[in-house]
């Protein structure tokens, strides 16, 4: 299944696109300078394509320069707010410091896509995936387990192995992991 992209990103030549998608590959890796360097030259010339920021964040995140990863996020939201995953990782920023409160702004108080999307008709397995396990994440934290859980139940059908599903379930269930994991290794 493809990702479902933007205008801007459908407007660039197909020479610029097969380069973010080999970006793309490389930033799964330990990214070195190298391919930072191509994503900030990328945004300079085409600053109006979220994906790069946000290949830029997870760039500098998996290089472990956690002020530069917390910059572009920060930029990313602010030139595209209404982009899923510039908003998924604004509200990842206010989680790790525990600001539940600024999160639901962040998605405008709605926690369903076709409510947050009205005009969006189709929506990527991974957009789905980890917009409905942070939300999940998002209900545990502020007390609402119940609706964590439908959260939980329902995305981990589709997306069982997607690593916002898995890091929701070790949240909401942490007991039987620990329990698994005891047995595997012979404690018991």
């Amino acid at each position: 299944m493809e990702p479902i992209h933007d205008r801007h990103y459908m407007r660039l030549p197909d020479h610029i696109k097969d380069k973010i998608d080999d970006l793309y590959d490389l930033v799964q890796e330990k990214p070195d300078q190298t391919v930072i360097s191509d994503l900030e030259a990328l945004i300079e010339k085409y600053p109006k394509v979220p994906v790069l920021y946000n290949y830029l964040s997870a760039a500098y995140s998996r290089s472990g320069d956690k002020e530069k990863y917390q910059e572009a996020i920060k930029k990313n939201y602010k030139l595209n707010p209404d982009y899923l995953f510039a908003r998924l990782n604004y509200a990842e920023l206010f989680a790790q410091q525990g600001s539940y409160e600024k999160i639901a702004e962040i998605f405008d108080h709605k926690f369903d896509l076709k409510l947050l999307y009205p005009k969006r008709k189709k929506f990527h397995l991974t957009e789905v995936a980890n917009f409905m396990a942070f939300i999940g994440i998002y209900f545990l934290k502020t007390g609402k387990k119940e609706l964590a859980e439908q959260y939980y139940k329902s995305i981990a059908e589709i997306a069982y192995d997607y690593p916002m599903v898995q890091k929701l379930r070790k949240q909401l269930y942490p007991g039987f992991f620990k329990r698994t994991f005891c047995k595997m290794i012979g404690n018991r």
